[in-house]
């Protein structure tokens, strides 16, 4: 069997937002953020596992909490906010 790490960085600029003095729309922007995430797998080749991969990850490592939009652009609706950290596991089977 093979185990193998992974992880992905997401860096968002930050969304236009609107001006705090309400003079130009969409005349500021939101703090930039990065989002860390870890992923593990194992396979396994041979015996009663074979064809058999389990998976776990982690995304948002830091649980940092971080506007996507805050509702105040024009267009913006509602605020919106990332993901904060989770933790997901998978079981995978090959026929």
């Amino acid at each position: 069997g093979k185990l193998t790490p992974s992880a992905d960085f997401i860096y968002g600029d930050g969304l236009r937002a609107g001006d705090p003095a309400g003079i130009i729309p969409n005349g500021s922007k939101l703090p930039s953020y990065v989002q860390v995430n870890f992923g593990i797998g194992q396979s396994f080749d041979s015996g009663a596992l074979m064809g058999l991969t389990i998976r776990f990850d982690v995304t948002n490592v830091g649980d940092k909490s971080y506007a996507i939009r805050d509702g105040s652009g024009v267009g913006v609706g509602a605020p919106q906010f990332g993901p904060r950290r989770a933790f997901f596991g998978g079981i995978r089977r090959a026929f």
